[in-house]
């Protein structure tokens, strides 16, 4: 009798502890993907592949089930290769993104309306700045400031989670500049009192991080590094516990360690990652994997999967020992290929199976072989195997650490040069009208009425003279300084940015002189 209350009690809690991960699983998943090319400032040079990973952002999430919104203007090539996103997308425009925010704060209070858990993506790949003490992340025709995000995403999408990927150069998003090292200056006030995003406990921030002033795209990719490195991950390869979900921290310890043997950090790009308050987990990847590639402990080795167009999908270096379960787009019965990097073998993986076993395939030679001339850095991108362990050694952001931007040695621009060498000469001339004044002065205080008529016509010939003197002085002067004063104010270098993370929250700003 005891034995069949017991089982009875282990059943009831077996049917609770089930209906309760269910109900965890049920989520209503968004995104929001902006990819500009050629942002708002014409002086910012032109991207190439913003608009590619936007397009496979798409396919990425779609393939997770996500509803997703897609901003960008796609070039000819892009618009061959995704002819879906092609269909979609709508310019990367103010008007086109205020409807698109619209949209998907609707589609989110109608999934709250039905007691489901939301978490919303916003995906960012283009161009950031900074312009008048304000920085933003640029469209084709305005400026989102942290300001203006925040009231369109957080005061207006009321989602569980919402989710921040930024990869843009000059990005005021990013704890370090572009720019190739430099001396390390504190953030002015201003731009952290208006920035919510980071505050807001809903919020995780997954962030491009860099040393080097250029946009970090390759053509090896055809598309940007670090984007590139983030797909890579969710397609599975960061999911280093086989839990099929990726943590904030899985994701970090996988972009930091494919980017770790480059030498010269002008080309590393680095991350910075917090996830919201209360959970880790980043992407759930648990239903799309149905549709999966299993690699066993076995097959360790360095790979890269592409589709049957030649569109890179996914790089990655599996451990010896570290088993690894990728996604599988839908592909329309098209096959997929992975690549085995050290002996450059080839497996072709049938679109038709749900789930490939990579141990059952047969290896081929490649269809391609790569080209050359691609960066000798970005060939090693991957080239250290990702495991369990790399997670475990990985420290994320400590609370309380302040992170300045590596900028441009501003004292030794030629401008400010040129200004320190105004403003000397300036104080130099303006000294010697001071010292024609008091001369001047003097000279006058001496005059006595008993002079005779000659001495008093000389004297006044010296001190007209002297004013002459003492006010050609001080306008010169007046003139080198003004001009020294729009040397030292003239703009250039390139914008500061701090990142300070807190507790239970951060804040990004960003500041420049102009």
């Amino acid at each position: 009798m005891r034995g069949s209350s017991i089982a009875a009690a282990l059943l009831v809690l077996s049917t609770l502890a089930s209906a309760a991960a269910r109900a965890e699983e049920v989520r209503a998943t968004f995104a929001l993907v902006i990819g500009v090319n050629q942002g708002v400032d014409p002086e910012l040079p032109t991207l190439r592949y913003a608009d590619d990973d936007a397009a496979r952002y798409l396919d990425l999430f779609r393939t997770i089930g996500a509803r997703t919104y897609l901003l960008a203007r796609l070039d000819e090539n892009t618009r061959r290769l995704h002819a879906q996103a092609q269909a979609e997308a709508a310019p990367p425009r103010k008007d086109e993104f205020d409807h698109a925010v619209a949209a998907l704060a609707e589609d989110v209070r109608r999934a709250g309306e039905q007691g489901v858990p939301t978490e919303v993506f916003f995906v960012y790949a283009g161009h950031g700045n900074v312009k008048d003490g304000q920085g933003y992340v640029s469209l084709e025709d305005a400026r989102l400031t942290g300001k203006d995000l925040s009231s369109a995403l957080l005061e207006t999408v009321k989602a569980t989670r919402i989710h921040f990927i930024v990869d843009a150069c000059h990005s005021y998003f990013r704890a370090y500049g572009r720019g190739p090292g430099g001396q390390r200056r504190p953030l002015p006030d201003g731009f952290s009192r208006s920035m919510q995003i980071a505050a807001d406990e809903r919020v995780g921030l997954l962030l491009s991080t860099s040393s080097a002033r250029e946009s970090h795209e390759w053509e090896g990719f055809q598309g940007g590094v670090f984007s590139h490195e983030v797909r890579s991950g969710l397609f599975g390869a960061a999911d280093a516990d086989g839990d099929g979900e990726v943590s904030y921290r899985e994701i970090a310890a996988f972009v930091q360690r494919a980017n770790a043997s480059i030498p010269n950090e002008r080309f590393r790009p680095d991350v910075w990652a917090r996830p919201p308050h209360g959970s880790d987990r980043f992407v759930d990847l648990r239903r799309a994997l149905q549709r999966r590639l299993e690699i066993d402990g076995a097959q360790g080795a360095r790979y890269l999967l592409e589709d049957h167009r030649g569109v890179r999908l996914a790089d990655f270096h599996a451990a010896q020992g570290q088993p690894l379960k990728l996604l599988r787009p839908m592909t329309s019965g098209a096959a997929l290929y992975l690549r085995r990097l050290p002996d450059e073998r080839e497996f072709a993986i049938a679109g038709s199976e749900e789930v490939v076993a990579l141990a059952a395939l047969s290896a081929q030679e490649p269809r391609v072989h790569e080209r050359g001339a691609a960066h000798d850095s970005y060939q090693r991108l991957f080239e250290l195997p990702f495991d369990l362990s790399v997670v475990q050694a990985f420290s994320m952001p400590a609370a309380g650490v302040e992170l300045s931007a590596p900028v441009e040695d501003r004292s030794l621009a030629p401008t400010r040069i040129a200004a320190i060498v105004a403003y000397g000469v300036g104080a130099g001339l303006a000294g010697g009208g001071v010292v024609s004044y008091l001369l001047t002065r003097s000279e006058r205080e001496r005059a006595q009425a008993s002079d005779a008529q000659r001495d008093v016509s000389a004297r006044n010939q010296r001190i007209d003279s002297g004013n002459r003197a003492t006010i050609a002085l001080l306008s010169v002067a007046g003139a080198v300084v003004a001009t020294g004063t729009v040397l030292l104010l003239w703009p250039e270098g390139g914008p500061s940015v701090v990142l300070m993370p807190g507790p239970h929250g951060a804040m990004a700003a960003m500041g420049g002189s102009f």
